[in-house]
């Protein structure tokens, strides 16, 4: 007998490449929401994940679709302590 399990898929992730982090739509609903947020010239960028954001739009962007009911990574790499 086989087993069920439950995957949690993410709608938009925020990768952390250091000094800004890249925007990625992660589910339909996560482009979709993207492309009411964002001017029609950017929407080429946004679908190929080239959009990077600084950390105020970021955490700007992740509380706006968190409220808005989408699923959201956006997790900082931890930083190593210097000392």
């Amino acid at each position: 007998m086989g087993g069920a399990f439950f995957v949690v898929t993410m709608d938009l992730a925020l990768v952390d490449m250091g000094r800004s982090y890249r925007l990625q739509a992660q589910s339909v609903l996560g482009l979709l929401w993207l492309q009411t947020h964002f001017a029609p010239e950017s929407w080429d960028l946004l679908c190929s994940g080239r959009v990077r954001l600084n950390g105020t739009s970021r955490q700007s962007l992740c509380t706006d679709a968190m409220a808005a009911g989408l699923r959201v990574s956006c997790l900082e790499l931890p930083r190593p302590v210097v000392g």
